[in-house]
This record gives structure tokens, C-alpha cells and sequence, in this order.
């Protein structure tokens, strides 16, 4: 045995020919590490091009399925912004709808009957919006949705990198537009556990959005919104805090919310208050989901419990973020509710 194994040791000039080219091959591996790192370092960069015909009228049918709550359309809108993405791949908005078909597709999940395969829309989503902001770096929107689905993208792969990742990049789309992306933030952390930190901190963002909005510390008992209905506007970043074109009820989406998370931090009072907010505006009586507000306010007392069984997914007594509305709550223009439309 010990001869067979001497058979197999180099002899001494092979072992000296082997000491001297051992770091030869060191620094070939080196440079070819280098070499790749450097290629890939200098490839260039992708420059962001203007909407095309086809890319126009993507955008305008994204729209109208949007403000009608045309959940039935998504994959074939998305065949359609694939089909321009194919011609040219650096269009942002295109990309940046396509993210957002994506996660239409996954917050309403609840309107199609159960398939696990629909958390596959956390990556596409998080994927298009990661173009969308390498192409447009300063649209605060996309990097803010981008982040609120890497954190998505991390709880489904149980990802903790991930999911820290994406809450970095979220304190960095807030930087950029808090007015808008605090809500973005406080969305997504929404629908964690009620003790946990992400839910209170998400909690703790809607009051800081409300300070923002409103230009002071607003009361965090019994809080009077009507006093600040004036300070409404259309431009700068305040905008985001009322209705618009995108987001015809923006206003009362965003209350709606707000009260499902007071109700289901026990906080009935002040959920009370923002339910009632939402029927301040101007808008409301087009609202397609104020009778979803109404019923959350005769049912308040026994509110909490439901959101807590989180059972009844095919009515409206479940908090906005599992519901069959959660993104239509706020966009939908007028029409008829999407409640249990499975």
C-alpha cells in the first residue's frame, strides 16, 4: 500500500516545476477574476428612450382597466406591455406598469380562486420596478414600489437579507417624496402581526403622513380632519396627499386603510375618526367602496375580531390589504364595487 501511494507523489522535479508555477496559475485565476468583475463593471449603461405609438396606447388602455377595475384584463394588458417592452427595453413607464400589473395581479389575489403560484407576481414586480428605477433613478414612485416588493419578495422566500434590503431602499424612496412613499411603506407593513415592529412603525408612518400633509403635529386623540380640507392642492409633493387623476380616491382609500390598521391595533376611537374622514371628500359619494366604509362603521364594535379571523375574504370584512380592493380602493374611479366579484 505504502508503495502505491509513493507511485502517486510527484517526483521532486515535478514538484519544483509545480512550486514555480503555482503562482502563475494564482495570478491567471486573478485576472480572470479581474476580468470579469471589469467587464462587467464597464458594460454600459441602459438610456431611458421616449414612448413610441404602441407604447402610448399600452399606457392608455394600463389606464382605463385601472380607473374601471378591470382585474380580468391584467394578463392580457400584460401580453401587451411585453410586446412593446420586445421592440424597445428601456422605456420606464412601460416597465414601471409592467411592475405594477404585476402587483395588481398579487394584491387582489382574492378576486381569483386560491393558487400559490400568484406570489409569483412579487419577483415580476420586483423585477420591472428595479428596471423601471435603473432607467428613471429619480421617480421616487418606482423606487418605492420597488422597494415595498423586494420586502414582499423576501417574506415569501423567508429572506431576511431581502426583506432588509428592501426596507432600506423603502427609507430611501421616503427621503425622496415621504408625502407619498411613508404610505407606500406603512401599505406594505400593513398586514404584518399587530405586535410586531413593522406594524407599528407602519402605523406610526400614516401619523407621520397625516403631520406632513397637514403642515403640523396632528392630535393622536380624536383628531378633527376636517380642519385641514383647505390646504388641498394639485402640484408639489403635497399632491399626493388628496385625489387625483391617478388616484381618483386616493383620499379615501388612504383612510380607509388607516382606520383597518387603528382597528386592528385596538385603537377604535381613532378608527372611528379616519373612517369618518373618508366621507369629507369632495368625491365620496362616487366612491365605489363607501358602502364597505359604512358597514366597517355599524360593525365597528365587533370589527377587530373579524379582521383577526381574516376568514370572510370573499366580502369586504377583512382588512384592505387582503381584500378583493386593496389597490382598487383607492384607483377605481366610479362603477360598482369588486366586493366578493370571485
Amino acid at each position: 500500500m505504502r508503495g502505491w501511494i509513493a507511485n502517486l507523489r510527484p517526483s521532486n522535479a515535478v514538484g519544483s516545476m509545480l512550486k514555480l508555477r503555482l503562482p502563475s496559475l494564482l495570478a491567471v485565476g486573478l485576472l480572470i477574476s479581474g476580468c470579469s468583475w471589469l467587464a462587467i463593471a464597464t458594460a454600459p449603461s441602459k438610456t431611458a428612450s421616449t414612448p413610441n405609438a404602441q407604447a402610448k396606447t399600452a399606457n392608455d388602455q394600463f389606464w382605463a382597466a385601472l380607473h374601471n377595475g378591470r382585474y380580468s384584463e391584467i394578463d392580457n394588458l400584460l401580453e401587451q406591455h411585453m410586446r412593446v417592452v420586445n421592440k424597445d427595453a428601456a422605456e420606464p413607464v412601460t416597465l414601471a406598469h409592467i411592475g405594477f400589473l404585476h402587483s395588481w395581479k398579487l394584491a387582489e389575489r382574492n378576486r381569483a380562486p386560491a393558487a400559490a403560484r400568484v406570489i409569483e407576481h412579487a419577483t415580476l414586480s420586483r423585477r420591472y420596478f428595479d428596471e423601471a428605477i435603473r432607467l428613471d433613478p429619480t421617480e421616487a414612485r418606482f423606487l418605492g414600489f420597488a422597494a415595498s416588493f423586494t420586502m414582499t419578495e423576501g417574506t415569501v422566500l423567508k429572506s431576511e437579507r431581502d426583506i432588509r434590503k428592501g426596507y432600506f431602499m423603502m427609507k430611501d424612496a421616503v427621503a425622496m417624496w415621504p408625502e407619498f412613499n411613508l404610505f407606500t411603506s406603512g401599505y406594505t407593513m400593513s398586514a404584518g402581526p399587530v405586535d410586531g415592529a413593522a406594524f407599528k412603525e407602519g402605523l406610526e408612518q400614516q401619523w407621520t403622513t397625516l403631520d406632513l400633509c397637514f403642515g403640523e403635529r396632528v392630535s393622536r386623540k380624536s383628531p378633527d380632519i376636517s380642519r385641514y380640507l383647505a390646504l388641498e392642492t394639485t402640484v408639489g409633493p403635497k399632491r399626493a396627499c388628496w385625489n387625483s387623476w391617478i388616484a381618483a380616491h386616493n383620499w379615501e382609500g388612504f383612510f380607509l386603510n388607516f382606520g383597518d390598521m387603528l382597528v386592528r391595533a385596538g385603537d377604535r376611537a381613532n378608527a372611528q375618526t379616519m373612517y369618518q374622514a373618508t366621507q369629507l371628500s369632495k368625491t365620496y359619494a362616487n366612491w365605489p367602496y363607501r358602502d364597505v366604509l359604512e358597514r366597517r362603521l355599524a360593525n365597528l364594535v365587533v370589527l377587530q375580531q373579524k379582521f383577526a379571523d381574516a376568514s370572510d375574504v370573499e366580502t369586504e370584512m377583512v382588512t384592505m390589504t387582503n381584500s378583493t380592493f386593496a389597490c382598487m380602493a383607492c384607483h377605481q374611479k366610479t362603477g360598482t364595487s369588486l366586493v366578493s366579484s370571485r
